[in-house]
């Protein structure tokens, strides 16, 4: 159950919106090896200009995906910030940016009242919950 919340410096338009949605959905199942239909993607946008880095205007991004501990390995964690960089890159052109993988205990968050380890007990072990 993932949640990837992206920031881009960019123009707003549906189209940059829904490819970086797909791509953002696509990297998180492909790398991560998350499901599809439980990964939330949010798309947000800064004016240009409004971002900066040393001071100086610059377009930019940052992408924070929110999974459960222990559930991925170190080098999914590397590939996933080094495609979403390249991906993003390609989708925005000239910019840089950043990409955090935060691990959340998994009695400390889920969806819809139900949290990532009661969602584990009752859907991975036999006779669970």
């Amino acid at each position: 159950m993932p949640y990837v919340n992206a920031t881009l410096c960019a123009t707003p338009s549906p189209d940059l919106t829904a490819r970086a949605i797909a791509v953002l959905t696509n990297l998180t199942v492909e790398v991560l090896g998350k499901e599809r239909a439980r990964t939330t993607v949010v798309v947000q946008y800064v004016p240009v200009g409004q971002w900066a880095r040393g001071g100086t205007p610059v377009r930019g991004y940052f992408v924070g995906v929110k999974v459960t501990a222990g559930t991925n390995l170190r080098e999914e964690k590397a590939r996933y910030v080094r495609e979403v960089n390249r991906a993003l890159q390609a989708l925005l052109g000239e910019a840089s940016g950043y990409v955090a993988v935060e691990e959340l205990a998994a009695d400390s968050w889920g969806y819809a009242g139900e949290t990532q380890e009661l969602h584990y007990l009752r859907n991975k072990l036999p006779n669970a919950a």
